[in-house]
């Protein structure tokens, strides 16, 4: 398994400071070697030396070294809820929610986030955690959220985080459908249960807001499914509405509800989150 937290150097116009011994001719021209994403190095020209600063921006990524696998802690130290185990996933500066439990089948998936390499789009129901798409925006790998648990008293949200409460700038995340969903939506298939026939009025909302603290900066709506317009691929939305955020929650709305609450699995995919400092 490997985890990509992605950090890039930026050059911006602020304050720096240069230590000079000797004399610089005024005419001199001053460099400065950048390495980039990639691994390369290149000299960039700086006219004025005393006007350089960085800015680190990180990117939460994952590859898996297998097809149709997902990762599920172990830990039943922490039980809350229905009998889920909660460990969160820390991945470089980056804290996701995760639960799991083992209700004598085996250790499964429980609610807010989790990673998967999965590439099933034919198989309806929650056992399904593929997303439609089949990989991830730049890997084989991509992370999918059960956003159900912020439903219910107790549950845990989808929620991500960053290491010592620190707070970012939110920038861009990817999201597209769960194989679960998206056949629920365009099939009425979900394995068990039931669903209504989706219809050109109806829509799948994914609600990502950010937090400063306790304080609400902002949401930001992205529909998974406009009417019979259901998300396949992936899909890049700006998230620097948001401004400086401790933490980013994920919730799922839709128009197909009964008294017990929203009947569209509460499932979506999610890739690439940038921030920055």
């Amino acid at each position: 398994m490997k985890h990509n937290v992605v950090k890039s150097t930026l050059l911006r116009f602020a304050a720096a400071v240069l230590l000079v011994f000797g004399t610089v001719p005024a005419s001199a021209q001053y460099y400065m070697n950048v390495v980039m994403n990639n691994g390369e190095t290149i000299k960039v020209a700086v006219d004025d030396i005393d006007s350089i600063a960085f800015n680190a921006e990180y990117t939460l990524s994952v590859s898996l070294p297998k097809a149709d696998s997902v990762y599920l802690a172990t830990n039943t130290d922490n039980i809350y809820g229905y009998g889920y185990n909660r460990s969160d996933i820390t991945i470089g500066e980056f804290v996701l929610t995760h639960s799991h439990a083992d209700w004598g089948y085996g250790n499964s998936f429980g609610e807010a986030f989790t990673f998967s390499s999965c590439t099933d789009d034919q198989t309806p129901g929650y056992t399904n955690l593929s997303a439609i798409t089949k990989e991830g925006v730049k890997t084989n790998a991509y992370f999918i959220a059960n956003a159900g648990g912020a439903a219910y008293e107790g549950g845990l949200a989808a929620e991500i985080s960053f290491k010592d409460g620190k707070a970012y700038k939110a920038k861009e995340c990817y999201v597209t459908n769960s194989t679960y969903a998206y056949l629920a939506i365009k099939d009425q298939n979900v394995g068990w249960g039931s669903v209504k026939e989706w219809t050109a009025e109806d829509v799948f909302t994914l609600t990502i807001t950010g937090y400063n603290g306790d304080t609400k900066t902002e949401s930001i709506d992205f529909l998974l499914a406009d009417g019979l317009d259901i998300v396949d691929t992936w899909q890049k939305v700006d998230l620097s509405a948001l401004g400086e955020v401790t933490k980013i929650q994920f919730s799922l709305s839709s128009t197909d509800n009964n008294a017990s609450g929203m009947l569209t699995p509460a499932y979506f995919c999610l890739d690439q989150l940038t921030v920055e400092e």
